[in-house]
């Protein structure tokens, strides 16, 4: 496996980008056209937290997919700086797709919680940026370039407003100043962003959560399935917020005994792998 890490830049701002590029082995027939994944690890946007990073990525690697992880800026780095980050990983990941041998139209992003929030802008608001690509010098590719092509959202912070926002991640998001700015507010509760062009989704949570409420995904379930987009939704009844992968790897419990959301990872990798839902996108 090849890995490395790449530097993005936005507003004088740089971040890494740990890049986890998979040896193409046996006969596989997807040399030339794996799946991609660009990864966002939760934190409520003070922090990246490492169980939502490498052992994520791994799992991803260790079954041929290419696995990126943003480890994207935090308070004080306000709105949109954390956002023109993830679009530039995306649009990384794709312009270097032949030279990874990764199928263009089969990227996904996967976010955790705060990092799920960030996931869903990518496919909610890559089409509404037009104001920050420009001032930050992001327009001169096709603004489809930072789409992906996929979501995946672990219990993630969805709505910015209403009883069911998880406040302390929105807080971080946008700062003091932006929080007075109505609109603004209303753009990243991303459920209401929602529109044709959102990507095909795969979503999970449980319905003990008390850190990011469940409601969270079921309004954004129900608005890609309200407008027909393809959607995998999983509630385990059991486990609290911030499981990461449900095993000893990333939790206090002995290894053999794995949390039964544990299986939500074999579950998105065969989604990132199904190139039906890409056509029917």
């Amino acid at each position: 496996m090849k890995f490395y890490t790449h530097e993005i830049t936005i507003g004088g701002v740089t971040v890494p980008l740990r890049c986890y590029i998979p040896d193409v082995c046996g006969r596989t027939s997807y040399a030339g056209k794996r799946p991609a994944v660009v990864i966002f690890p939760g934190g409520g946007y003070s922090f990246t937290y490492s169980g939502e990073a490498e052992p994520i990525a791994m799992k991803y690697a260790a079954d041929g997919i290419c696995a990126f992880i943003l480890d994207y800026s935090c308070t004080p780095v306000h709105f949109p700086i954390p956002q023109l980050q993830a679009f530039s990983a995306v649009r990384y990941v794709r312009e270097h797709a032949e030279e990874f041998g990764i199928r263009a139209d089969n990227i996904a992003t996967t976010g955790f919680s705060a990092g799920g929030h960030l996931c869903s802008c990518t496919g909610t608001l890559w089409n509404k940026f037009d104001k920050w690509f420009k001032e930050y010098g992001m327009d001169d590719v096709d603004c489809h370039m930072y789409r992906p092509d996929k979501l995946i959202l672990c219990y993630p912070v969805i709505k910015s407003t209403t009883r069911f926002s998880h406040s302390g991640s929105i807080i971080n998001l946008l700062g003091e100043e932006q929080l007075k700015d109505e609109t603004l507010v209303e753009l990243v509760s991303t459920e209401k962003q929602i529109d044709a062009e959102t990507p095909p989704t795969f979503i999970w949570h449980t319905s003990e959560d008390t850190g990011v409420p469940i409601r969270n995904t079921l309004d954004f379930a129900a608005g890609v399935s309200d407008l027909g987009i393809p959607c995998e939704i999983h509630i385990f009844l059991h486990g609290g917020h911030g499981l990461c992968l449900g095993t000893c790897v990333t939790d206090d419990r002995p290894f053999g005994e794995p949390h039964e959301t544990s299986e939500w990872i074999y579950k998105a990798i065969r989604f990132a792998y199904d190139e039906d839902i890409i056509k029917k996108a």
